[in-house]
């Protein structure tokens, strides 16, 4: 592909970008999210209990059954997600040096630093929960100030801490765009996952039956997921084009210095 230049862009420049990105290197994201996601997809119908109903008023204790049958499966899907955000990430990354690593070796990159990745969730999600709790915009402040940590934590190493912190620093003074970005792009995805999912499910349902509005869904997901990681590869170059004047040349280098032997 055509080589991607590092300078400051607007909302519309980088989600230009971004669907360069996707669109040339397709084939990566999707296969790099499926094999990551396969085995839950696989394992959720199977092993998934069903939760107990809820009567038209429910009560909290059945809210509490419900939410204690499905948090598990919850939590490993934010989990995986996380995992493929970050290998997506450092894909958007390579394009830009003008490299292109096999889809196994970005996945085997992003499953080598798991526990950090599973760390770094925790502690956003637990950031994003605790400012939500508190009448609702603090949480989307978090989620935007540290919408990065991912990306750091792929092409610059480190432990979650200190890519929590470097998110916090580079997002400084750039939140409303990056919050303008995050929610288009966020908007775009689950418009193509339910468009996706209801015209995949006309052929799926007839010939699966109830199964095939999981695997409907599941499909429209795959294709349009990787999208949310692309952007915020993007969107961290940008910061760190406008922080430190980031170039191809020590980029490249980060990247050597953070690769993963496969």
């Amino acid at each position: 592909m055509d080589m991607l230049q590092l300078r400051p862009m607007t909302i519309g420049e980088i989600l230009g970008t971004s669907f360069k990105v996707y669109r040339k290197r397709w084939g990566t994201l999707i296969a790099v999210a499926g094999v990551l996601i396969l085995p839950y997809a696989v394992l959720y119908p199977i092993l998934m209990e069903s939760p107990p109903s809820l009567t038209a008023a429910a009560t909290v204790e059945e809210l509490q059954q419900v939410l204690s049958a499905m948090a598990p499966w919850l939590i490993i899907r934010l989990l995986i997600i996380a995992i493929i955000l970050s290998a997506i990430s450092r894909t958007v990354v390579e394009a830009y040096v003008g490299v292109e690593s096999p889809w196994r070796q970005h996945a085997a990159a992003a499953i080598s630093r798991m526990v950090a990745i599973a760390v770094v969730s925790i502690l956003f999600w637990a950031a994003v929960t605790a400012g939500s709790a508190l009448f609702v915009v603090p949480g989307f402040y978090m989620l935007v100030a540290l919408c990065a940590c991912l990306p750091v934590l792929m092409v610059e190493g480190g432990g979650p801490l200190p890519a929590m912190s470097r998110s916090w620093r580079l997002t400084s003074g750039r939140r409303w765009g990056v919050f303008g970005v995050l929610l288009i792009s966020t908007a775009l995805v689950l418009f193509v996952e339910i468009a996706g999912g209801l015209l995949l499910g006309m052929v799926t349902v007839p010939l699966l039956g109830d199964f095939g509005f999981w695997v409907a869904s599941e499909m429209a997901w795959l294709v349009a997921q990787p999208f949310i990681g692309v952007v915020l590869g993007v969107v961290y170059l940008d910061l760190r084009v406008r922080k430190e004047d980031l170039d191809t040349g020590y980029l490249s280098l980060q990247l050597s210095a953070t690769a993963f032997d496969a």
